[in-house]
């Protein structure tokens, strides 16, 4: 064999070995077969199982299909299942109301992020901010919710809490759920180093009994630690560890929000239908 022969060899090897782009990574997680046959039995399941449900209710209470999609996604993307998270993206993506678009991307960029694909998660962000509303269009309580959920996971991920306060400020009117605010108004602090301040915040929300055991003792840990380093700078990504976003889905289940809890429900049940 030639020394060329050899080095076009090795070069193709090289080719072949290379890491993937993170665009990559995700055109690969939202193709083939799996893929196409999760979106249609979602569709298919959500829209039966909500007419169904719909057809019970006055006009005041009737849940609409994109919104139980992006609870979904939420759902998978917490869960480490980016590709059933992106599909439920791209079914909401499809409604043509700006501020459904910009919720479906915010929830593909959520994902992206968790995946580590943060370059291209940042992009998905900026698109998604060009239908940015700071209000949701809809007067119905679990959209309102649900719109808060995502943009305040969103920006406490960029770690932009004091946009994410506004967000969880909305949250917890809807809900009834108030300690993420709490937590980012706390993280607040820390990032403007204001730490004496920020772990006063803290500790108070570490004692407080509305706010679930499993978290309370995560943040005593991290007291912990930033007393015995007084003086040294805090990361205030810290205090939104990944376990918030699952104890956020088993505190919908028990919001006094009666239209969340119910949504909340039913994306349950669609979610032991499908195929997954």
């Amino acid at each position: 064999m030639s020394i060329r022969t050899c080095s076009c060899f090795a070069f193709l090897l090289f080719i072949s070995c290379s890491e993937k782009t993170e665009r990559e990574k995700y055109e690969d997680a939202t193709s083939g077969i799996k893929y196409a046959a999760y979106k249609s039995a979602s569709k298919l399941t959500i829209n039966t199982s909500l007419k169904a449900y719909n057809y019970q209710q006055p006009d005041s209470n009737i849940l609409h299909p994109v919104y139980a999609h992006l609870l979904l996604g939420y759902f998978w993307s917490i869960s480490a299942k980016p590709s059933f998270a992106f599909a439920e993206a791209e079914i909401a993506e499809d409604n043509e109301t700006a501020h459904i678009k910009f919720l479906a991307q915010t929830l593909r960029s959520i994902t992206m992020y968790q995946e580590g694909w943060h370059t291209i998660a940042k992009e998905e962000s900026v698109k998604a901010k060009a239908n940015l509303e700071r209000e949701p269009g809809s007067k119905v309580a679990c959209e309102a919710a649900v719109y808060y959920l995502i943009l305040g996971t969103a920006y406490a991920k960029e770690k932009d809490f004091e946009q994410a306060k506004f967000f969880w400020a909305g949250f917890a009117t809807e809900t009834g759920i108030h300690w993420p605010y709490l937590i980012c108004d706390a993280a607040a602090d820390f990032q403007a180093n204001r730490v004496k301040e920020g772990l006063r915040k803290v500790k108070s929300i570490s004692q407080d009994p509305s706010v679930p055991p499993v978290l309370r003792e995560a943040l005593a840990t991290e007291i912990e630690k930033i007393e015995k380093n007084v003086g040294a700078s805090v990361d205030s990504s810290l205090f939104w560890p990944k376990l918030i976003s699952t104890l956020l889905w088993d505190e919908l289940k028990k919001s006094t929000n009666e239209s969340m809890k119910k949504l909340t429900g039913l994306v349950e049940n669609v979610r032991e239908k499908l195929p997954v």
